[in-house]
């Protein structure tokens, strides 16, 4: 190492080595005064890792480490082409997430929503300004939902309903006795079904096919699709159900006061478009 070092002095001119030492401070102190510090927050996420597959950056992981938005995360929420295509939001959460190995389009839906509270607070701030219905008197009201009274979902799962070792679950139905196997829904499931369901003829199954892993024990989606075309309104009812109560999620629900009638009703605050483009 010595002789080496020896080597690259020699071809340096002794009067140069002053001015060398001079540049790298330079870029050294003009590196650090450009080197800010975005605040980042710790995110828990409502399915703990519980169901992600094995090898996931997720697997049995409880929280996501994101930074505050920016300027930059604003450009995305207001690139036309971005929202044109529906992908703002997936670009802009991909953006914030700190750990790149986590991929937006492969979180359950439960963590996607989570994330999306989360920086939406971070910011806009907690106060969301929404529209909506009495359920006593009938008249729409415009209301504040405070964000920060957002908590995780509270799961009950229906009976019947068993986890497997793969992160999903099995249940026998009672009408037709199918042993169905079905899995939670990623942020990429959710994005194909809003587009299948365009086609009202197929919105009745679409998210049965999407959920459904194997029915008795079969994976061939021919077996699954013909299964289906037999399956009575009542079990695909219950299934429908089933999910809905093993599926980790937040609760968008908060306690508002009509305007019209003074009544106070437990409401489910939807994500519409002032969600994150707030009239600012």
């Amino acid at each position: 190492m010595s002789r080496n070092k020896d080597r690259v002095n020699q071809n340096i001119p002794p009067q140069a080595i002053p001015e060398l030492t001079q540049q790298i401070a330079q870029e050294t102190n003009h590196k650090s005064a450009f080197d800010f510090i975005v605040p980042t927050e710790i995110v828990d996420i409502p399915s703990k890792g519980k169901y992600y597959p094995v090898g996931h950056p997720l697997k049995n992981v409880d929280s996501i480490e994101i930074k505050h938005m920016t300027a930059k995360e604003e450009d995305i929420l207001t690139s036309q082409s971005l929202i044109k295509k529906g992908v703002a939001i997936t670009r802009l959460l991909q953006s914030i997430i700190l750990d790149k190995s986590i991929k937006v389009n492969d979180l359950l839906i439960g963590d996607k929503n989570a994330l999306l509270v989360a920086s939406r607070i971070h910011g806009y701030g907690p106060e969301y300004n929404v529209s909506l219905n009495c359920p006593h008197c009938g008249v729409n009201f415009e209301t504040t939902a405070d964000l920060n009274d957002v908590q995780e979902k509270e799961l009950q799962p229906m009976d019947g309903i068993s986890e497997t070792e793969q992160g999903t679950f099995e249940t026998t139905l009672p009408k037709s006795g199918f042993k169905v196997e079905f899995r939670l829904l990623t942020s990429q499931d959710e994005s194909n079904l809003n587009k299948t369901n365009k086609n009202a003829e197929q919105s009745s199954t679409s998210l049965l096919k999407m959920i459904i892993v194997s029915i008795n024990d079969q994976a061939d989606s021919f077996y699954i699709e013909r299964a289906l075309q037999a399956l009575p309104i009542k079990d695909a009812a219950l299934l429908k159900k089933q999910y809905v109560s093993v599926m980790p999620d937040v609760d968008m629900a908060c306690n508002v006061e009509c305007d019209n009638c003074f009544e106070e009703s437990r409401l489910e605050v939807p994500l519409t478009a002032e969600f994150f483009w707030p009239d600012l």
